[in-house]
């Protein structure tokens, strides 16, 4: 059978730490380029284009020059389907910082959307060389999708390679590995990926469907059911899931007659709840991005040593949420949360009290236990949204 043909999309996301009280509301005398910078970013996190837009230009009448108010400009733009000014913007970022790796990925994005490959590849293989961009996998990621979607697949390897070996917890790039090590007919380093993949990232149908036959084949039935049983939950009514029970049969059938019943334990994988930081991924089409640009805050992972602490070691351990906002509606935030619960992600809506724009909702995934999982979590969630993630550090309890 031939793997899945669909892949994984990413679009470009501009990832936020969360500062509780930082801004002044509309209309305080606060109007300073970082004020009117700070809301717009606020805005175009919650998906409110129109208003992020209003308030980063006139951030950047007041502080022409700089490169990341040209960079949120490019990234709303982009946002509301106009490239040409995204790609205006960019270009003005990168003029004024040539060693962006974030514009850079963002300009790749817009090229291969545009169809023109070279530029494309260009741009990313420029952010991927920069040895201070923060997710230097993306970019890799990004030149293997170049030339899988020419149809060199054994050019696009040793890129998803790459991406998997900078981030071990990629679940994509793994899913990507496998894809194409199937392709080549290597099961067996194929199954091995597509396991890397759906321990990552759960919530990848694909790549649980992919890993649940390869299992079959291979014998290892316990660990098909796991995963075919899965498929379901998160890719419920598709032709995935009708797949994925047709192997089920294949193997509750296989598991009676070699134990002379249907032992109830291999159903544990319908039975188990999916994890915080799952990944629904969806269909793609030829005419779409590769995944965009990312721009990953710098989170401090260490907790403050405490006095009386041995050799300096944390007296306090943390985890990481990541969080969608700021929605000003309760309804949107919430309708947002159930079509992400329909992909597979387990969401919930918080409120929070903003100096800038009052109340506002949030929806909140994790914790997870580092900065590299979150990390990815947001990478992926930039495929299935509009608006812009962050990161943010609380202590474990």
């Amino acid at each position: 059978m031939k793997p899945a043909s669909c892949f994984s999309v990413l679009v470009s996301c501009f990832a936020l730490l969360m500062i509780s009280g930082c801004a002044t509301a509309p209309g305080h005398s606060d109007n300073s380029a970082a004020h009117l910078q700070d809301v717009g970013e606020k805005y175009l996190a919650a998906g409110e284009t129109a208003d992020a837009l209003k308030y980063l230009t006139e951030a950047e009448e007041k502080k022409s020059g700089d490169p990341t108010i040209e960079y949120d400009l490019a990234l709303a733009y982009d946002q509301r389907q106009m490239p040409d000014k995204a790609v205006l913007h960019l270009e003005k970022a990168l003029q004024i910082k040539p060693s962006y790796p974030e514009a850079l990925n963002a300009m790749g994005s817009i090229y291969a959307k545009r169809g023109q490959l070279e530029p494309a590849r260009a741009a990313f293989q420029k952010a991927l060389d920069d040895p201070f961009y923060k997710t230097p996998q993306i970019a890799a990621y990004n030149l293997g999708r170049l030339y899988e979607k020419e149809g060199n697949s054994q050019r696009a390897l040793p890129y998803y390679q790459q991406a998997a070996k900078i981030d071990e917890h990629y679940g994509m790039a793994w899913f990507s590995i496998g894809r194409v090590m199937e392709q080549l007919h290597r099961d067996d380093e194929a199954r091995h990926a597509y396991g890397n993949a759906v321990h990552e990232s759960p919530g990848l149908a694909e790549a649980q469907l992919r890993f649940g036959i390869l299992s079959y084949q291979a014998s290892d039935l316990d660990a098909a059911l796991d995963s075919l049983s899965r498929v379901g939950k998160i890719a419920p009514n598709t032709d995935m899931a009708d797949e994925a029970r047709r192997y089920i049969e294949k193997l509750k059938s296989e598991a009676a007659r070699t134990r002379g019943h249907a032992s109830s334990h291999v159903f544990r994988g319908e039975e188990m709840e999916m994890n915080s930081n799952d990944q629904s991924r969806r269909e793609f089409t030829e005419e779409e991005l590769p995944p965009g640009a990312v721009k990953a805050a710098a989170v401090d992972e260490s907790a403050p040593a405490q006095a009386g602490t041995a050799n300096g070691l944390e007296s306090q351990s943390y985890r990481y949420m990541v969080e969608l906002g700021s929605f000003v509606d309760k309804e949107k935030a919430e309708q947002v949360k159930a079509n992400l619960l329909e992909k597979g992600y387990s969401a919930t809506v918080k409120s929070r009290k903003d100096q800038a724009l009052g109340e506002i909702f949030v929806i909140q995934f994790g914790p997870v236990a580092s900065l590299s999982k979150a990390t990815t979590l947001m990478t992926q969630l930039g495929g299935e949204i509009e608006g812009q993630p962050v990161i943010v550090k609380v202590p474990a309890r």
